[in-house]
């Protein structure tokens, strides 16, 4: 009688397990593919200390889907790699309302290879509207930016946690 227990309490803790482990796995996107789009620039008012940046990349090659990123940040030149900015990843078409908004604080400018700015950015997800509702995580942006064509180039990594997915 105690095999039977205590094979009983074994396949229960088993299936706990089981279920609450694929419970958290299908709540999990992960984000890792190519960018690509453009950015426009203004400078501040005074040119010296910085310009403003407004961008849109897509990507249609990660497991989150087809999607368009839109983000706007300040470049200040007296604080670098404390930039902050903001951004809306409209996944799909729109026109359902699914999208995912995320936060930056802090960016790395370099050079690419080409002579073209190179920034990794970490982006916080802060929340979402349709079906990400509540959707938490980070991904990371490695970019390419030519400042005189506008084009930017790159690659997206990261996490998306949606809540009843």
């Amino acid at each position: 009688m105690n095999n039977i227990k205590r094979i009983s309490l074994m396949t229960a803790i088993f299936l706990t397990v089981a279920l609450v482990s694929s419970a958290v796995e299908a709540g999990v996107i992960r984000i890792n593919g190519t960018i690509a789009g453009s950015e426009s620039y203004a400078p501040f008012p005074d040119p010296a200390q910085g310009f403003y940046v407004n961008g849109s990349v897509t990507s249609t090659d990660t497991q989150l889907g087809p999607f368009t990123e839109f983000y706007t940040a300040p470049v200040a030149f007296a604080f670098p790699g404390e930039d902050t900015g903001a951004s809306r990843l409209i996944v799909g078409d729109a026109a359902n309302g699914d999208s995912i908004l995320t936060c930056l604080i802090g960016n790395n400018p370099d050079l690419c290879a080409n002579g073209d700015v190179r920034h990794v950015d970490p982006w916080t997800i802060i929340g979402g509207t349709g079906r990400y509702t509540g959707a938490r995580g980070s991904f990371t942006t490695d970019q390419c930016s030519n400042l005189d064509t506008g084009e930017t180039s790159g690659t997206i990594s990261g996490t998306i946690v949606v809540r009843g997915r």
